[in-house]
């Protein structure tokens, strides 16, 4: 999994009023986070951060946060967006070590054109998204589902969704994420007509 830099200042003023300031400056507030511990209010540059989330377009990506001389490595956990204008105003990381377990949130992209989309059918992703337990320096940027055999009325389970090794998908209750829905009124009288031409053959045969 790919990883970036950024360089990050503590910051003591963790208030609105601060915030805002840091902001005007150009700078974003975050905060550097291990579970269980108290965090560490950093500041760093806005344009920076966004140039990364352009590039890996991932909502898991792996930041090396150096603060002081030292490097964090870090997942970006929470980020806080303007309402209108969409820029990155808030951001938590949480720093990682290798070996260690995370549970994240990592989308879920059909590949290939399903069998029952071909007979007329309509792919439909039920579940955009999927929580899943992980290593934490192996997050997936998504979970690829090849839908070429899915026929029309079939399921794709959370259970049968295709993993990083070690990975686990985390729910109280198995679910349907994609399917292919429709057509069938369609489809069905074809394969009648099929069936009723190859009935209708002998009985000609036999006239004769």
């Amino acid at each position: 999994m790919e990883s970036f830099n950024i360089t990050a200042e503590t910051r003591v003023s963790t208030g609105k009023g601060g915030n805002h300031k840091l902001r005007k400056a150009g700078s974003t507030p975050g905060v550097v986070y291990r579970s269980g511990e108290t965090g560490t209010a950093i500041a760093f540059s806005a344009p920076s951060l966004s140039a990364i989330f352009r590039k890996t377009n991932n909502p898991n990506t792996l930041v090396n946060v150096t603060i002081g001389g030292t490097v964090h490595l870090c997942l970006v956990r929470e980020i806080q967006r303007h309402p209108v204008s969409r820029i990155v105003e808030h951001v938590d990381f949480l720093e990682v070590k290798k070996g260690e377990t995370v549970a994240v949130t990592v989308p879920v992209v059909s590949t290939g054109r399903a069998a029952g989309v071909r007979a007329g059918g309509q792919l439909r992703l039920l579940a955009r998204s999927v929580n899943l337990e992980c290593d934490a320096l192996a997050v997936p940027s998504a979970i690829e589902v090849d839908v070429t055999s899915l026929d029309v009325g079939k399921f794709v389970k959370a259970s049968q969704l295709p993993l990083p090794a070690g990975a686990r998908i985390i729910f109280a209750q198995d679910f349907n994420v994609l399917t292919v829905a429709g057509k069938l009124a369609a489809i069905a009288p074809a394969e009648a007509a099929v069936a009723g031409a190859a009935a209708a053959a002998p009985a000609a045969k036999a006239k004769k």
